[in-house]
């Protein structure tokens, strides 16, 4: 198993894309700490991955407060030992009939809060551990260049932000052997099968499938991407490169 023996906090993972690649994570062999701000769902991923042999823990927090950042890689650490792996999912607020006329300041600070301070926190929280253990890897989910355009200017600037942070911390975490990647989502309308996961149907005439997105960051957290940091990985079905209208399999 690709991540046997390994550790990861999961944070922002709600429904789709997040669920998908906990479910991953544990199927091949890592012990899961699951945090977002609504238990119910969280719940439900760790019984789930419990049913199935996997070992997983719930941990309710809102990650963009820095102590409730804190105390969730504490718990972690002290549940598990260890901490290998960071997935930052956090975020939301993907609403492109939103202009910039209808975004007050509220609105603004919390979608830039809530997507980029749960990096920040996490990021600061689990360096320490992760240096003092000989390396990790961290993976954040921001949005394909298409999305980014079409979701709204707070949308934009939240998800941009993942990427200029992630880029940033990898020349930074470098030194502590800890790699730092981003996966740029483009739309995910279809939906988390049942039972098992396996990669989605391997066409790119159809919309994205979270199993999609829990592959490429299966990838990214493995030894296997033991060279890779500082990449944004787009998982879009080719819309940035032109080969076809954004929303044409998502109508």
């Amino acid at each position: 198993m690709r991540l046997e023996n390994k550790v990861a906090l999961m944070c922002g993972v709600g429904l789709g894309m997040g669920r998908a690649s906990a479910l991953l994570f544990a199927q091949e062999g890592a012990k899961i700490a699951i945090t977002a701000r609504r238990d119910e769902h969280i719940n439900e991923i760790a019984s789930r991955i419990q049913h199935q042999g996997g070992d997983a823990t719930s941990l309710p927090a809102d990650m963009s407060a820095k102590v409730e950042a804190d105390a969730v890689v504490e718990a972690t650490v002290e549940r598990y030992g260890r901490l290998d792996i960071l997935y930052c999912g956090a975020g939301g607020f993907f609403e492109p009939a939103r202009d910039f006329s209808d975004i007050d300041q509220a609105y603004w600070r919390e979608a830039i809060g809530n997507t980029l301070d749960s990096l920040y926190n996490l990021a600061q929280a689990a360096r320490p551990v992760m240096a003092s253990q000989g390396g990790g890897a961290i993976v954040a989910i921001t949005a394909s260049f298409s999305v980014r355009q079409e979701g709204n200017p707070a949308y934009g600037a939240a998800k941009g932000g993942i990427i200029g942070l992630s880029q940033n911390l990898a020349r930074e975490f470098y030194a502590d052997n800890i790699r730092v990647n981003a996966i740029g989502a483009g739309l995910f309308r279809g939906k988390l099968a049942d039972g098992p996961l396996n990669p989605a149907q391997p066409t790119l005439s159809r919309t994205g499938h979270p199993e999609d997105i829990a592959y490429a960051a299966l990838y990214l957290v493995s030894d296997e991407a033991g060279w890779v940091t500082g990449q944004v990985l787009n998982v879009d079905g080719g819309v940035d490169t032109g080969s076809r209208p954004l929303w044409e399999f998502e109508k």
